[in-house]
Order: C-alpha cells, then sequence, then structure tokens
C-alpha cells in the first residue's frame, strides 16, 4: 500500500507544481513572442546546465544546491548576452546563442564524465521525485514573485516588447525591464527544471502562449488564455504520464502541442475555421453587392 500512495503523492506534486509554473511561465511566454524572442527560453534552459553540473558536482543530488546553481548560471548567462546584445556589434538572438551554447557545452562535458549519462538525462529531462516540498514551494514562489513583477511593470514589458528602441531612445529603463524580464524567465525555469527537465520546462512557458494568439488579442486574454493552457496541460500531461509509467515533462508538452493545434484550428483569431467561416462571409457579401 505504501509504493501505491506515495505514487500518488507524486503526481498530485508534479500536477501542482506544473499548474503552478503555469501561471509564472505562461504570461512570461506571451511577451517574449510579443518581443520575438521566443527561443530565449530555450537559451536559457540550456544555459542553466553547467551550474546544476557544478552543484551536483560539489554537494552531490541536494535540491537547493541545484537550484542555487542552476539560477546563478542562468543569471550569468542572461547578464553575459544583453551585455554582448548591448554592445550593438552582435544582434540579440545571435548574443545568446554564443553564450547558451557555450554554457550547454560546458554543461553536459561536466556531466557526462563526472556524473554519468543518468545525471545528465535527469537534468535535461527531469525526474518526478525532483519536485519534494522544497520544489513546490520554489514554483510557488516563481510564480508569485512572476505575477508581482508583471503587476508592477506590465506597461513598462509591453512597451518594451513593442518598441525597444524607443525607450531606449528616450532614456527611460528599457534595458533594466529587458533584464528583468529575461531574470523573470531564468526563475521559472529553474523552478521547473529537476521536476520536467530543463528542455521540457520551456515548452510550457513557449507553447501555451503560442495558441493563445487565436484567443485573444491584447496581452491580459493572451496571458489568461496561455495560464489556461499551460496549466491544463499540465495536468492531463501528469495524468497520462502516471499512468504510462514515463516521466511527465515530454508528456506535458505534447499535451501543449495538442492543445496549440486545437486553438489553431477552432480559436476565434486566425484560427483555421474561423478564417474559413469569415471567407465564406466575405464571399457572399461580394457576390451580393
Amino acid at each position: 500500500m505504501i509504493a501505491p500512495e506515495i505514487a500518488q503523492i507524486a503526481v498530485r506534486s508534479a500536477a501542482a507544481g506544473g499548474i503552478a509554473l503555469a501561471f509564472g511561465g505562461a504570461p512570461l511566454g506571451v511577451l517574449l513572442i510579443a518581443r520575438r524572442m521566443s527561443l530565449s527560453g530555450d537559451a536559457l534552459s540550456h544555459g542553466i546546465l553547467p551550474g546544476a553540473a557544478i552543484a551536483f558536482l560539489l554537494a552531490g543530488p541536494n535540491p537547493w544546491a541545484l537550484t542555487l546553481g542552476a539560477l546563478a548560471a542562468a543569471l550569468v548567462v542572461t547578464s553575459l548576452s544583453s551585455l554582448l546584445a548591448r554592445t550593438r556589434r552582435l544582434p540579440e538572438d545571435a548574443a545568446f546563442a554564443v553564450i547558451y551554447l557555450s554554457a550547454l557545452a560546458s554543461g553536459v562535458l561536466l556531466l557526462a564524465h563526472h556524473a554519468g549519462p543518468d545525471a545528465l538525462e535527469a537534468m535535461l529531462f527531469g525526474a518526478a521525485s525532483g519536485l519534494d516540498r522544497n520544489g513546490l514551494l520554489l514554483a510557488a514562489g516563481a510564480a508569485t514573485a512572476t505575477l508581482i513583477a508583471l503587476a508592477l511593470f506590465i506597461r513598462g514589458f509591453v512597451a518594451e516588447s513593442v518598441d525597444p528602441g524607443f525607450l531606449r531612445a528616450e532614456g527611460r529603463a528599457g534595458g533594466w525591464l529587458h533584464l528583468l524580464l529575461m531574470m523573470l524567465v531564468a526563475l521559472n525555469l529553474v523552478a521547473g527544471f529537476r521536476a520536467f527537465g530543463a528542455l521540457m520546462t520551456v515548452g510550457l512557458m513557449m507553447i501555451p502562449a503560442a495558441g493563445a494568439r487565436f484567443w485573444a488579442r491584447g496581452y491580459a486574454g493572451q496571458a489568461g488564455a496561455a495560464i489556461l493552457i499551460s496549466a491544463a496541460s499540465s495536468a492531463a500531461g501528469v495524468l497520462i504520464a502516471s499512468r504510462a509509467g514515463v516521466e511527465p515533462g515530454a508528456v506535458m508538452a505534447l499535451c501543449a502541442a495538442a492543445l496549440f493545434a486545437v486553438s489553431g484550428l477552432i480559436g476565434p483569431h486566425g484560427g483555421v475555421l474561423a478564417s474559413a467561416v469569415l471567407r465564406t462571409r466575405l464571399a457572399g457579401r461580394g457576390q451580393a453587392s
């Protein structure tokens, strides 16, 4: 009886953690897409690997050590890539690519050589057992910090997303807002990487945000839709994964992809069916006139 009870607790913890990350990560994904920085989250998901690897080598699988190491690496990658982009010698996406690929190579080398392939796989793809009480607290804290920052600085974030050059020309805090946004992205990735994997957590951030564009136009509507899609993907993915006996990260990302496909089909803003109905109506009006 103990094993099933433990399994049920793990399922509930994973579902709660995924839903918490939906409230923190999905609204950030909407901002990243608006800034045409969809791959920046993926870059950071790779960039946290060397910090986690160093922490693993120094302290073993200690959850707080792994979290602090990953967060430190994410902040370093964010800061270096932002500074490199500010020199205007490289586009922002190129600066991210240089930094995160270097970080990824370092992390893979450290883990593969000193910890073995099992540790590397756990870092990249996650393990539901990694989401203990401390992990849940971190996920809830990341979501809370993100929502507070969005409530305080949402106008600046949206302005930075629409026209960052204008803010810099006006001498406003566009650069600081960009750095804060990337730090929030890093915090949410770190909160989810131990349970769902560095590569899969970013999927729960970006795929629902992309699907939300078919349901709403403004930021508030898209953020709300993205949270719902991400939370539903997390709950469904954890349930399916528990019954299939696999880790939930990849299943959750696939559930998000399925909901994205549904959104693209029936969504009222640019969905396939909505567009077909609109074309039919326009054609009817043209014939009537």
